[in-house]
């Protein structure tokens, strides 16, 4: 099936991303063939490699327009003017109220990436830009005087990471869920580090 008339390329692109978005996530990256993901997105495969030069490349692109938008959030947030620390309280808070579903699609990469050295290659450019756009956003807040100047960047983006990630399998696993009280005090806890030495310079 080519091709739809009238379709423009990047809405078969983002039909393409839809449907892989389905085949991966219930049939893994190993049995997610790309005549599958061409038949449930109802295009060609010459019209998915036109697009995506392979099936881990495809992988990658299904995963940053499906997957996690907690952290690609917060990388607006310099130019949008936002209060940095309050968006990462609540973004942080909402971590524990994942779906399972939510996090389907990065399970499989985690998985897939152990057996496929071109899914790691993806997963670690995907999440090395991710941190190291977060911790520009720090740097900026920083020089405005909106959080502590002496907290590392690339440290807290690494944390954030590991809670992402960590918020993705523990929803996966279906752990008990704690408190959400608890859980958003506990961020907020954390957060205020950022605040603490700029508050006090502010007040002296």
């Amino acid at each position: 099936m080519g091709r739809i008339a009238g379709v423009t390329a990047d809405e078969t692109r983002e039909r393409v991303l839809r449907g892989a978005a389905e085949v991966f996530a219930r049939k893994g990256y190993d049995g997610a063939g790309i005549a599958v993901i061409a038949a449930e997105a109802r295009v060609s495969s010459g019209a998915i490699y036109a697009h995506f030069g392979s099936k881990a490349e495809l992988f990658a692109a299904t995963l940053h327009a499906h997957g996690s938008r907690e952290v690609e959030r917060l990388f607006n947030v310099a130019d949008s003017g936002e209060d940095i620390a309050g968006l990462i309280r609540e973004r942080g808070a909402a971590l524990a109220r994942r779906e399972p579903e939510e996090g389907a699609l990065l399970v499989e990469a985690i998985v897939a990436a152990k057996r496929h050295p071109d899914v790691t290659a993806v997963l670690l450019s995907t999440f090395a830009d991710r941190e190291e756009r977060f911790a520009e956003v720090l740097r900026v807040a920083q020089r405005d005087g909106a959080i502590d100047g002496t907290i590392r960047p690339p440290a807290v983006a690494r944390f954030v990471t590991m809670l992402v990630l960590g918020s993705v399998l523990v929803s996966a696993m279906g752990l008990p869920t704690v408190d959400q009280d608890d859980w958003a005090d506990l961020i907020s806890d954390l957060v205020t580090r950022f605040e603490l030495i700029t508050e006090d310079r502010k007040r002296n």
